[in-house]
C-alpha cells in the first residue's frame, strides 16, 4: 500500500529504531499502533503522518457512495464536479478536496420529468459558460447555465432535443452518450451514439456552431473498431484519443477501448494494448467502462464506473485511476486500485474524523455487509441490516470526544429514512442529538452540526421506502 512504503520511509528518515509500526489493513481500515519506548520518535512519526495525510486526500475505490454511473468530471475554481447516471434525474457531486463530496440534484433536466435520463456530459465553453449535453427518452438535450451547480436551462425553445431519435445514421444509431471536445482553436465537437439490443453500435461526430446547439455541417460516421458506445475524447501532443465502450454495460464483457487519429472528425484507428480496462475479479472490478478522463497536476486519470461489490441489482459506483502512456504515446493498460489510491490537491477539508472503538448493530445483511463497514473510510463496502423497516448501530470512543458535526451516508445516499441519533452524555443517560428525515435537505450527506461531549453514540433507521435498503456506507464523525 501506498501509505504503509511513506510511513516506513520516514522511520528510516527519524531513526527510531525502537520503534514498532503495526499495520492492519483488515477490511480497508488502516489501524497504527505505535509500540516503542521513544516517545520523542512516536511524536515525530504522527507529526510527520499527519502532515502527509493532511496535503494528500486518499480516495479509495470506488470513491463516491450509491448507485451512480457514466461519470463526467469537470474542475472549475479549485472544486471538482461530477455528473452521473441516475435515470430519474440529474444530478452532481462535489468536492475541493477529492475526499469529501457533496450531492446536489440539479433543476435541469429533472424538470422534463423524461424517462432514461442519461449519460451527461458537461463542458465550459469559450463563452464561459456551462453546457450539459443529456440523454433523455433516447434524444440528446443540451442545457446552459452560468456555474457547474446551475441553474440551467435549455437551450432549444420549448424544451426541445438538440438531437432527435434515429435523426442521423438509421436506423441502426441509438441517440444517447454525448460528449463535446473543445479544440485548441476554440472549434467545438459533439461526439455520440450507441447501438441497440447491444449490438451495431454507431460512433457519430459534428462541428458545432457557436450557439453549442446546432452543427456547422452534417455529422460523419467515425465508428471504429469494437465501437459500441460511451464516446469521450481528448487531446494529447497533438493526437486525438477516441476512448469508447464495447459490451454489454450490466455483466462483466463491459470494458474500454481507444482509438487514435490526427483529426477530430477521424479516422480513428484503435490504439495498441485496447481495451485498457477490463473486468479483474481479483480486484473485485465489474463490468468498468462508460468513462470520462481528467487532467490535474500533468496527471492523466480516468474516471469510470464499475458495478456495486458485491453484484445488487446493476448498481454502479464511480472510481479513479491514473492513466499513463508508453514512450510511442499508446495507453498502458488501466491498473485498477482498490485502497490508497492517492490525487494530491493540496487540501483536506475534514480532517477531524474520529472513529469509534467499539460498534454494536442490530444485525448484518451477511459477512460481506458488516457493521464495522460503515467505519472503514472507504465506499465500496457498506453496512447493511436484515431488519426490513428498523435497525440500529451503537458505537463507542475509547475516550470522550467533544463531537462537533457528522455526516451519515445511507445505503440509498437520497433516500427517505426516518432517523434519530443519540448522544451519551456525562452521567451516562441517552440524549437526542437529531431526529429528521434524509430526504429533506437540498445536499447530502447531511451534515448535522451540534457541539457534544460524549463517548458513545447511536443511530434508530427507519425506512421510509419499502424499495430501499437500510444501512450506512460510512458514518463519519468530527471532533475537536
Amino acid at each position: 500500500m501506498i501509505i504503509n512504503k511513506v510511513i516506513i520511509s520516514l522511520l528510516h528518515k527519524v531513526q527510531c529504531h525502537s520503534l514498532i509500526l503495526k499495520m492492519n489493513m483488515e477490511n480497508s481500515k488502516r489501524k497504527i499502533s505505535l509500540i516503542g519506548k521513544s516517545k520523542t520518535c512516536r511524536r515525530m512519526l504522527i507529526t510527520m503522518i499527519g502532515i502527509i495525510l493532511s496535503v494528500s486526500a486518499y480516495s479509495g475505490n470506488p470513491f463516491l457512495p450509491g448507485n451512480f454511473a457514466d461519470p463526467c468530471i469537470i474542475t472549475y475554481k479549485d472544486t471538482f464536479y461530477i455528473y452521473a447516471t441516475t435515470s430519474v434525474d440529474a444530478t452532481v457531486w462535489y468536492s475541493t478536496d477529492f475526499k469529501n463530496w457533496k450531492l446536489r440534484t440539479l433543476n435541469w433536466p429533472t424538470s422534463t420529468h423524461l424517462r432514461n435520463m442519461w449519460a451527461p456530459a458537461v463542458i465550459q465553453g469559450k463563452d464561459g459558460r456551462f453546457y450539459a449535453y443529456y440523454s433523455l427518452k433516447s434524444q440528446i438535450y443540451v442545457g446552459v447555465a452560468d456555474h457547474p451547480l446551475g441553474p440551467f436551462s435549455n437551450l432549444l425553445p420549448d424544451e426541445a432535443p438538440f438531437i432527435k431519435s434515429r435523426e442521423y445514421f438509421p436506423p441502426k444509431i441509438h441517440s444517447i452518450d454525448a460528449d463535446c471536445f473543445i479544440d485548441d482553436d476554440g472549434q467545438a465537437y459533439l461526439y455520440w451514439g450507441s447501438g441497440w439490443d447491444f449490438k451495431d453500435g454507431v460512433c457519430a461526430v459534428g462541428k458545432l456552431n457557436d450557439d453549442m446547439c446546432s452543427f456547422k455541417e452534417v455529422p460523419v460516421n467515425i465508428t471504429p473498431k469494437g465501437y459500441f458506445e460511451a464516446p469521450h475524447v481528448f487531446k494529447r501532443d497533438g493526437k486525438y484519443y477516441l476512448m469508447y465502450s464495447d459490451g454489454v454495460y450490466k455483466d462483466d464483457t463491459y470494458k474500454v477501448r481507444y482509438a487514435i487519429s490526427d483529426s477530430p472528425l477521424g479516422p480513428f484507428i484503435e490504439g495498441k494494448n485496447s481495451p485498457i480496462l477490463v473486468s479483474d475479479t481479483i480486484r473485485k472490478v465489474h463490468g468498468p467502462g462508460h468513462n470520462f478522463t481528467l487532467k490535474y497536476k500533468d496527471e492523466m486519470y480516468i474516471v469510470y464506473h464499475k458495478h456495486e461489490y458485491p453484484l445488487y441489482n446493476g448498481s454502479r459506483q464511480v472510481c479513479i485511476d491514473k492513466m499513463t502512456f508508453d514512450k510511442d504515446s499508446y495507453i498502458n493498460p488501466v491498473i485498477p486500485t482498490e485502497e490508497d489510491f492517492v490525487i494530491s490537491v493540496g487540501r483536506n477539508e475534514n480532517s477531524k474524523q474520529v472513529l469509534p472503538t467499539t460498534i454494536i448493530a442490530s444485525s448484518s445483511l451477511n459477512a460481506n455487509y458488516r457493521s464495522n463497514n460503515a467505519f472503514d473510510d472507504s465506499m465500496g463496502t457498506l453496512w447493511l441490516a436484515q431488519d426490513s423497516c428498523d435497525a440500529f448501530i451503537t458505537i463507542s470512543f475509547r475516550e470522550k470526544k467533544r463531537v462537533i458535526s457528522c455526516e451519515p451516508f445511507f445505503a440509498e445516499v437520497r433516500g427517505a429514512y426516518n432517523f434519530q441519533i443519540d448522544y451519551q452524555n456525562e452521567k451516562g443517560e441517552w440524549m437526542v442529538y437529531y431526529i429528521g428525515n434524509n430526504k429533506d435537505v437540498e445536499e447530502w450527506p447531511i451534515t448535522i452540526n451540534k457541539d457534544v461531549y460524549t463517548g458513545a453514540m447511536r443511530m434508530n433507521i427507519k425506512n421510509a421506502d419499502d424499495n430501499s435498503r437500510i444501512g450506512l456506507w460510512e458514518w463519519k464523525i468530527y471532533a475537536n
